[in-house]
This record gives C-alpha cells, sequence and structure tokens, in this order.
C-alpha cells in the first residue's frame, strides 16, 4: 500500500506515450473521499492549477497531477488541441490508477477530473468513455463542444463548469453545448482571476465551488 503524503510532496508517476514518458504527482491524503485528477495539456504548466492542487488537499482531497505531453512535443504545433490524443492518455493514467487498486497499493475511491482550457474538452470525452470511472468533473474555462457532440450526449457522469465572467464567448458557447448534455450539470460564471491569482476573488471561488461538488458527488458514490 502506497503511504500517505505530506501536503506539498507527491509521489512521481510515468506512463509511456509515443514521444517519451508522460510524468504525474500522485498525493494521498488519509480518509479522503475520493481522488481529484487534474489534467494538464501545457507547454508550461499553470501555476493556478498547481495553486487550486494544493488547495485540494488541504481540503482533505487526495490529487493526482498528470501532465498529456511530453517534453520532446513542445515543438509541436498545437498538439495541446489534440483531443482524441489526450483523451487516451488521460485513459491511460487512470487505468494505472485502477491497476495499482487491483494490486493493492492504493484503496479503491471516487475519481473526479478537473480541467483547465484546453484539457476541457479532454475530460468530456474520457469520462463519456468511462463513466462508471468518473465520480464528477469540473472544468475551469475552455470549449466542452470540442468534445464532440456524441460524447456530450452519452456524459453521465455530474459536470460543473466555471467560466470567467469576461469570456463572454466561450459562456455562450459552453451553454449552448450543456443543452446536448442529459446528466446533473451546472455552469456558474466567476469573477476573473486575473494576474494575481494568489490573491484572487475569482480563485477563491473556483476553489469552493470545485471542492464543493466533487465532496458532493463522492459522497453519493460511498457505500
Amino acid at each position: 500500500m502506497i503511504d500517505f503524503t505530506p501536503d506539498g510532496f507527491g509521489i512521481p508517476v510515468s506512463i509511456p506515450s509515443e514521444h517519451g514518458l508522460l510524468y504525474g504527482e500522485l498525493a494521498l491524503l488519509p480518509d479522503s473521499p475520493g481522488i481529484i485528477v487534474l489534467a494538464h495539456a501545457a507547454m508550461a504548466l499553470d501555476h493556478k492549477d498547481k495553486l487550486l492542487a494544493g488547495q485540494f488537499r488541504r481540503a482533505g482531497l487526495s490529487t493526482l497531477s498528470v501532465d498529456l505531453l511530453a517534453h520532446q512535443e513542445e515543438q509541436f504545433p498545437d498538439v495541446h488541441n489534440n483531443v482524441p490524443l489526450l483523451a487516451k492518455r488521460l485513459i491511460d493514467f487512470l487505468g494505472m490508477l485502477k491497476n495499482r487498486v487491483a494490486m493493492g497499493e492504493l484503496r479503491e475511491q471516487p475519481v473526479g477530473l478537473f480541467a483547465t482550457n484546453a484539457t476541457s474538452p479532454v475530460v468530456i470525452r474520457v469520462a463519456a468513455l468511462r463513466d462508471h470511472d468518473i465520480a464528477a468533473i469540473v472544468c475551469r474555462g475552455g470549449l466542452i463542444d470540442l468534445a464532440g457532440v456524441l460524447y456530450l450526449r452519452s456524459l453521465e457522469s455530474p459536470l460543473l463548469l466555471l467560466a470567467e465572467e469576461t469570456a463572454t464567448q466561450h459562456i455562450a458557447s459552453n451553454r449552448r453545448a450543456l443543452q446536448e448534455v442529459s446528466c446533473r450539470k451546472e455552469l456558474k460564471v466567476i469573477p476573473e482571476i486575473g494576474v494575481d491569482y494568489a490573491v484572487s476573488a475569482g480563485l477563491v471561488i473556483c476553489l469552493h465551488e470545485a471542492t464543493r461538488w466533487f465532496n458532493e458527488n463522492f459522497g453519493n458514490t460511498v457505500g
């Protein structure tokens, strides 16, 4: 069994890909009601999401932060928008978690997906393909319609969309996309997070709403 990890310290994990290893960091907390998988696909890690991962842990939730791009892919144009490729890789990370549960290294617990911007349609597609494995989804920004209408229509995992009030075009697009979704769903408009995110009211609200959503839906799957 993998030991619990103090806040700020995670267990490095990796999986193979076509262009090299993909890396992640697993941070486990005792008595956590579930584990949040934070999916990234950016040339530079979004520090706002790194801060959010730490805040999730302080709220008592375990986290797995994963980078869906290999280092060698930094030279590839637009690879962070390749939804099918990134979805396959996220499924591979989820498979790694399931294998560790099967081997007794991790206890079985609900899994939630958290995404930002380009990875939002990725987690929608993955959840549609692995609905029984995903207890809840939170997307901050991004365009979920890029997941594909068939995946939106087959989605069953509860979905929370958080959109900054200045992203008016994204809000309108996501409202239209939600008309294709039949699962439990919410779209909440939050204040702009801005550059100085460490003292941002928008980021505080993002954390509060995401934590609420995960805890509500992790609780629904317990037992």
